[in-house]
């Protein structure tokens, strides 16, 4: 598969970032603050990008993944949690210390960006038994090294993970794509990416549902 981006340069001061961005909306998920956890809805096709994304992310250690969500309509009106796309999502490596207060300076300052096109393939996400001994590893940890720190600023949701953190949630949104829904139950929670009652996938912040809309 292919994705599609664009690349931004922005500078603050001394530091030169790079921002990476879907060329094309991804017009089919809304993410919203839904106390207490945050709710990603999505259809399959934006799953598809968005898994692109957290596995570019996972190995990506001086760049910033903005997917701007915000005034999205989701994918499944009549059944949706979030009626209207609230927050933008940016991914980032832990590695590279991004001050979440200082997202909105950089936003205005990007430059136009370049286009590009990265190859990527659902079979290079970890399979399932993979990211069960991932996670058995994080939770025997006593450290967070392995788990998203999250924000929120500026309207927008800032997940820093390090390589493992990502590849070890980055199946959950490919499922997301793959599952094939209940036409008598369309709108599917699926506890994936941050569970919210597992704290060994973040800290801070009550983390994320993911729930495939069609």
């Amino acid at each position: 598969m292919n994705l599609k981006i664009r690349a931004h340069q922005g500078r603050l001061g001394a530091d030169q970032y790079r921002v990476i961005r879907p060329a094309k909306t991804v017009t089919g998920a809304v993410l919203g603050d839904n106390n207490p956890w945050f709710v990603l809805e999505l259809d399959a096709d934006a799953a598809f990008t968005i898994t692109g994304l957290w596995m570019l992310a996972a190995r990506s250690r001086h760049t910033l993944i903005h997917l701007p969500l915000r005034g999205n309509m989701p994918p499944e009106p009549c059944l949706a949690t979030v009626t209207v796309g609230e927050l933008d999502l940016v991914l980032s490596h832990r590695d590279l210390q991004f001050a979440a207060n200082r997202w909105k300076q950089l936003r205005h300052r990007l430059r136009a960006g370049a286009p590009h096109t990265i190859p990527w393939k659902p079979n290079n996400v970890p399979a399932w038994d993979e990211v069960h001994e991932l996670n058995r590893q994080a939770r025997r940890r006593s450290s967070h090294r392995d788990r998203f720190h999250q924000r929120l600023h500026a309207h927008t949701l800032f997940m820093a993970g390090n390589t493992v953190a990502f590849r070890r949630t980055a199946r959950y949104v490919l499922d997301m794509a793959l599952r094939r829904l209940d036409p008598s139950h369309l709108g599917t929670y699926h506890p994936a990416t941050v569970h919210p009652a597992d704290p060994h996938f973040a800290t801070p912040g009550p983390g994320i549902y993911l729930i495939r809309g069609r």
